[in-house]
């Protein structure tokens, strides 16, 4: 039987468990807000209703990077601050397909990435070639990959690979949306690398503000 104090601690547990969250969530969207401010001051071209309609995109863009950040436990540099710059030897695989298949860890590779395929031809229109997609997919993998070095996790060429197809199989997913719903996206005004300023302001937020062992010291006294 479960005493009141039990409950009373269970709660308290949940409760610091969704501070971490709401922390870490703070910490991509505090500089995303930023960066949409700012972009928003330098491209005037759009009117209230196109600003509100791409900011209610924007959110449930971040709140997916959101989601691939927490999934896949990006590095900071407070895990530099830890650990230092010295990388353990067989974390790191560039050989493609080299180790044992993991068929559950490569599909869940792919299916974290296909969100952004689709997401980004909706966001920004003028992503219309397949090479613009492969390089997205690419980059935010490597991008994620490389802070890896400097927490616990493997940082393997194969879910790049993964990613990216993830990315690819995404953006086919939305071309197959546009031909069954007839509906064109106008490609519209977009600053010149606004999906890669957008990206990297959420990711250096976050490598920069997240301290995670920091709070759970001050949260669960250890």
């Amino acid at each position: 039987m479960i005493t009141s104090l039990e409950k009373v601690s269970k709660l308290t547990m949940n409760m610091n468990d969704l501070l971490l969250i709401v922390y870490e969530g703070l910490t991509v969207i505090l500089p995303f807000l930023i960066a949409f401010v700012i972009l928003s001051l330098i491209d005037r071209h759009k009117n209230i209703s196109q600003t509100k309609k791409k900011f209610l995109l924007l959110l449930v863009f971040v709140i997916y990077i959101f989601g691939v950040f927490y999934f896949t436990g990006v590095g900071t540099i407070f895990d530099i601050q830890r650990r230092g710059m010295q990388f353990e030897s067989g974390k790191v695989n560039l050989l493609p397909f080299s180790r044992e298949i993991d068929v559950v860890e490569y599909f869940l590779n792919v299916l974290l990435f296909i969100p952004l395929g689709f997401l980004l031809p909706i966001i920004w229109p003028n992503i219309k070639k397949i090479k613009q997609i492969v390089l997205s997919g690419i980059s935010f993998s490597l991008l994620i990959e490389l802070s890896q070095l400097f927490t616990n996790r493997r940082t393997d060429i194969d879910d790049v690979l993964m990613n990216t197809f993830g990315t690819i199989l995404g953006y086919w997913l939305f071309s197959i949306f546009v031909r069954i719903v007839k509906k064109s996206f106008p490609s519209g005004n977009y600053l010149k690398y606004e999906p890669a300023i957008y990206i990297l302001s959420i990711f250096f937020g976050h490598f920069l503000l997240f301290n995670e062992l920091g709070l759970a010291k001050i949260l669960y006294g250890f």
